[in-house]
């Protein structure tokens, strides 16, 4: 990925913080992204999560990659999630509600996250979709933005998620 990354510690602490802080935004010193508008937009930052999980997924045509996201908690809803890929993670994504047959989370600079539609209950139980990011590819001679796949083919690692989900409850 082509943007500056955040450790998913980060996301960790900032998710942490605000569940212990009901009024506190999550906000990184290593984000390059601008504050959001205040404007309805699909994705909207969110003020407080109530948990947290962390799911492992199989990516590519082999399924030879490996993702993991931290997902956010407001009740039963997916509210953010965080994706760590090739030891790179992304800067926290909000939940775009305008998707309704899937969860799917996005930065405002472009950067998505798609999953399977779930639940707080069942996000470690379904499957991902794909990562991608803007970039600039040549259209009939003009150069367009377009979202750009980073990884696709994600499906569920439940041995990983497992683990992963195991060692914080201890």
């Amino acid at each position: 990925m082509k943007t500056l990354l955040i450790p998913a510690a980060a996301l960790m602490l900032a998710l942490t913080g605000c569940a212990a802080k009901g009024d506190a935004t999550p906000q990184t010193t290593a984000s390059t992204e601008a504050p959001a508008s205040t404007a309805a937009t699909p994705a909207q930052p969110v003020t407080s999560i109530d948990g947290k999980k962390e799911v492992a997924y199989r990516c590519g045509a082999k399924a030879n990659e490996t993702v993991r996201v931290m997902y956010g908690f407001q009740g039963n809803e997916v509210v953010a999630a965080q994706v760590l890929y090739k030891q790179q993670a992304s800067p926290v994504l909000y939940r775009d509600r305008s998707q309704q047959d899937s969860n799917s989370f996005t930065s405002e600079s472009g950067i998505r996250w798609v999953a399977d539609k779930a639940t707080a209950a069942t996000v470690d139980k379904v499957g991902g979709n794909m990562l991608t990011q803007p970039g600039k590819e040549v259209v009939n001679g003009k150069e367009m933005m377009v979202d750009q796949i980073v990884v696709k083919y994600c499906k569920l690692d439940k041995k990983e998620t497992a683990k992963l989900n195991q060692a914080v409850k201890k």
